[in-house]
């Protein structure tokens, strides 16, 4: 490849050239939007709560996994990438 001329050099393109905003994500090594990364915890913490309240029998532990267990899957399923 022939070296650029003096007067030009290679930049990326602007944010006009790259067009629609994408959504929000931790970068694309990682490639996991944050839908995901929110909502996969929070599924894993509203079992486990619910597996909890199972052994103990506890009211607040029932309604705290099964409200935590749904925003999870709500935001897992609302995610496009993985």
């Amino acid at each position: 490849m022939a070296p650029l001329p003096e007067g030009r050099r290679e930049v990326s393109p602007s944010r006009k050239a790259m067009g629609d905003r994408r959504r929000p994500g931790f970068g694309t090594r990682l490639g996991v939007s944050v839908p995901i990364s929110f909502g996969l915890p929070a599924i894993v913490i509203g079992l486990f709560l619910m597996i909890t309240a199972a052994t103990t029998g506890g009211l607040f532990f029932w309604i705290a996994g099964a409200v935590l267990l749904g925003a999870g899957v709500a935001l897992f399923a609302s995610g496009k990438r993985l």
